[in-house]
């Protein structure tokens, strides 16, 4: 693994120490966390002056600066209040003081990144397909005034499937989140459904204009996300699959049932996993045709099949030699609200459903075998892909094993067509 994915404690103190320290947070400073996030109306006023704090404060970098050698007192200096930092975000607390001083780290140690190894220059395009309550409304809009504040230039496009609306009748939304968000919206719908059945209408020819297609779910807001932060990962590293890590939404509050997919205590700002959740997938759009093709052969009331092979396409690249870093989470995280609008009175759930876990198909080979022919020989030839495994035993994301059918052993596995 390359060492720059496990960027350690020593080498974030180092940046930090050279370009100025971190800004000390204020131990009596209110730490909020909203019970009824999950139905209000706007984001909160602390939330909302997030986004008019001007840029962190200018950190000039001449050629004459040596990241790598600071002082033994600079290192020490730091380090308690970067702890704390570390700790204080990973556990769930938020209040704006926190926000500035994750937000200043954030942007000292990207310096200390590109610096150490520069990523490739080239704006990219991204398609966000959210499943969307009308009441998480307001943390779409947060989030898209985020995104658009991205220094690189690059073009954020959405798909908004409005899963609590009748079918065919588009929600009106607010004159002014209509002026902010239509002009980049390239599709809606309405209607009822659960997340497969949304992302079977992002049809392979549809995505194809874009380098990735993320899909997160709508109780994800990004107050401590950096999308400079996160590009950079996907420019330096090429993941195939990867995700922001998650934390909860305050403290004790769910993050991710995954904790390999959680926010860390460390300094570290990503790591390779062996799998992602569907909560939160950015999915090189290369790969994309061979998951729309499962999408139409499972039962769309759960995501866990294509979760499945979302990773394990990731997996099995990485075992024919075409990637060094297939699947990464990168440590800037996502607040999780944990809703869960989408199961409510419906057909939704979670779940593994067996017959959906079948190997992978020859029409899926043969699609990844062009989508990914141009990356390695290895993975030119259809068999390379055909059979190989979709859905990973419960409990483990190492387990590699893919039992032939019918004799998966899932402890919360259904029938098709049942609810678990």
């Amino acid at each position: 693994m390359p060492r720059i994915v496990m960027f350690g404690l020593r080498a974030a103190l180092a940046a930090a120490a050279v370009l100025g320290g971190f800004p000390r947070l204020d131990a009596s400073a209110p730490l909020f966390a909203r019970d009824e996030h999950c139905s209000v109306s706007s984001p909160d006023e602390s939330a909302t002056s997030l986004l008019q704090l001007g840029p962190i404060s200018s950190l000039g970098m001449g050629n004459s600066v040596d990241l790598c050698a600071p002082s033994p007192e600079e290192m020490r200096s730091n380090a308690a209040e970067l702890r704390r930092l570390m700790d204080t975000v990973a556990y769930g607390n938020w209040s704006v003081p926190i926000e500035a001083a994750w937000a200043d780290f954030q942007s000292k140690t990207l310096l200390r990144l590109q610096a150490a190894r520069p990523a490739p220059a080239r704006k990219l395009r991204i398609l966000v397909g959210v499943a969307l309550a009308q009441t998480s409304l307001p943390m779409l809009v947060y989030n898209f005034k985020k995104w658009s504040k991205n220094k690189a230039g690059d073009t954020f496009n959405f798909v908004l499937l409005h899963f609590d609306a009748e079918e065919g009748k588009l929600p009106t939304l607010p004159a002014d989140v209509r002026e902010l968000l239509m002009p980049h919206v390239a599709l809606r719908h309405a209607g009822p459904g659960c997340k497969v059945d949304f992302w079977k209408r992002l049809a392979p020819d549809f995505v194809a204009g874009y380098d990735y297609l993320w899909l997160p779910d709508d109780d994800l807001r990004m107050d401590f996300f950096d999308w400079d932060f996160y590009r950079y990962h996907l420019l330096a590293y090429n993941p195939l699959v990867s995700q922001p890590s998650v934390v909860g939404w305050a403290p004790k509050r769910r993050s991710s049932d995954w904790n390999f997919v959680r926010a860390t205590h460390s300094s570290n700002t990503s790591w390779v996993t062996r799998k992602i959740e569907a909560m939160t997938p950015v999915i090189s759009t290369k790969i994309w045709p061979a998951i729309f093709s499962r999408a139409w052969s499972v039962n769309a009331s759960n995501c866990f099949a294509i979760e499945g092979i979302i990773s394990n396409i990731a997996n099995e690249a990485k075992a024919l030699g075409c990637f060094e870093t297939p699947l990464l989470v990168v440590n800037t995280p996502m607040r999780h609200a944990d809703c869960r609008s989408m199961n409510k009175g419906s057909h939704c759930f979670r779940g593994y459903v067996v017959e959906d876990c079948f190997g992978m198909s020859e029409k899926e080979a043969d699609l990844l075998a062009q989508a990914l022919g141009g990356e390695c020989a290895a993975a030119k030839d259809p068999k390379a892909w055909k059979g190989k495994c979709v859905c990973f035993q419960p409990g483990t994301h190492i387990d590699r094993a893919c039992p032939a059918q019918g004799k998966l052993i899932f402890p919360n596995a259904t029938d098709a067509g049942a609810r678990q």
